[in-house]
């Protein structure tokens, strides 16, 4: 059986730029592969430093194939021309909704699977609300990352049980990559280092962050935070803000991190704060730093809570800094209470795997093709 994935146009892959639909897509199709009766291709833009006419790469110590096509504008064009040569029977877009229509035209014989990662692609700025309704109700199949994903699509297109196929599919993590050396593990700290991993945008929160360990920092408590993540043109004034918000903090921000390198850095930490003030399909850097042992301190809103479960701090007042600060506060009076935290996310992260995560979408695709609504 023929699968062709499709990653999004604006970030490449392997995922050396980072972007998590990007990690999502190579980690899955890597897992793909290794299932029994499946030939997988990867489409992905070009890295920018192959040349324009650089051949596709071939992944074989993975199994798949991935195809290297020209990035931006041009990606969709030539990936349609890709696939009416090879003729897969799925193909699995990865969260750009507004392609399966034009897909569903191009290649009517081929199963298409919309893979959604949030609610961003289905917005306005994007696609037109009846043209996402459509995307979701001819695909023949919609996976989505998490049951609050479900809801908040389900809701907002007024959409019946028949008229469409939806399925609750949780992303994997690399519970190997990811599990911290022994030494990393057994290492007693002397002060509460604080890690925060992600986009430098308004809606994830730094300055709350920053904001809850300056209180800790006025009364004493011995807390060292690391920003790890770029800030995108249009929020320069919010990186300005967050550069002031560190002056005379014991924190740093060293800016992207590849997410190959990013394991190591987890690992010289106790705590992954997560302040989302907008809500998180799912969090997979919750889960990420969950297998390299760290407890987690949360937003308790959107995909979160299913991400994280009982074995982190959900944070229920997630806009208050005061809320995150005595959160932390906890943690660094009590390190039983943190290194029990930092137990049962190890324990929590065991239930995402990407082979887990790949047999559910392989049983899909060997599912009879189901009957239109």
């Amino acid at each position: 059986m023929r699968i062709a994935v499709m990653a999004p146009e604006d970030l490449p892959v392997p995922p050396v730029r980072g972007g998590s639909v990007q990690i999502y897509a190579d980690a899955l199709t890597r897992a793909l592969a290794a299932m029994p009766g499946l030939e997988v291709t990867l489409l992905a833009p070009r890295p920018a430093a192959s040349g324009a006419d650089a051949p596709p790469e071939h992944g074989g110590e993975y199994g798949r194939r991935l195809v290297h096509l020209p990035g931006g504008a041009p990606f969709l064009s030539a990936a349609a021309a890709y696939l009416a040569a090879w003729e897969p029977d799925w193909i699995q877009v990865e969260n750009r909704p507004a392609w399966v229509n034009t897909l569903r035209a191009l290649a009517p014989r081929a199963r298409i699977l919309l893979n959604l990662h949030s609610l961003t692609f289905l917005g306005p700025r994007h696609i037109h609300p009846m043209a996402a309704r459509q995307a979701l109700c001819s695909a023949d199949a919609v996976v989505l990352n998490s049951r609050f994903l479900l809801r908040a699509v389900t809701r907002r297109f007024r959409l019946r049980t028949a008229a469409w196929h939806p399925v609750v599919i949780h992303p994997g993590v690399d519970l190997v990559r990811f599990a911290p050396p022994d030494a990393h593990v057994a290492k007693r700290r002397t002060r509460l280092r604080i890690v925060y991993v992600g986009r430098v945008v308004r809606q994830k929160g730094v300055h709350v962050l920053l904001t809850a360990v300056r209180r800790l920092h006025r009364l004493g408590i011995p807390v060292h935070a690391t920003i790890i993540g770029r800030a995108p043109p249009w929020e320069r004034a919010y990186a300005a803000r967050i550069r002031r918000l560190l002056r005379g903090l014991p924190a740093r921000w060293i800016g992207f991190v590849p997410p190959a390198r990013l394991p190591p850095y987890l690992w010289q930490h106790d705590v992954l704060v997560c302040p989302s003030q907008g809500p998180e399909a799912f969090g997979l850097v919750n889960v990420e730093a969950m297998a390299a042992g760290l407890a987690v301190v949360a937003s308790r809103q959107g995909g979160i809570r299913e991400a994280v479960g009982d074995a982190g701090v959900l944070v229920a007042k997630f806009r208050q800094p005061e809320a995150f600060a005595a959160a932390l506060i906890r943690l660094a009076r009590r390190p039983d209470q943190l290194r029990r935290l930092q137990q049962a996310a190890r324990a929590r992260a065991q239930a995402f795997t990407w082979t887990r995560t790949a047999a559910r979408f392989a049983a899909i695709y060997r599912a009879p093709r189901a009957r239109s609504p």
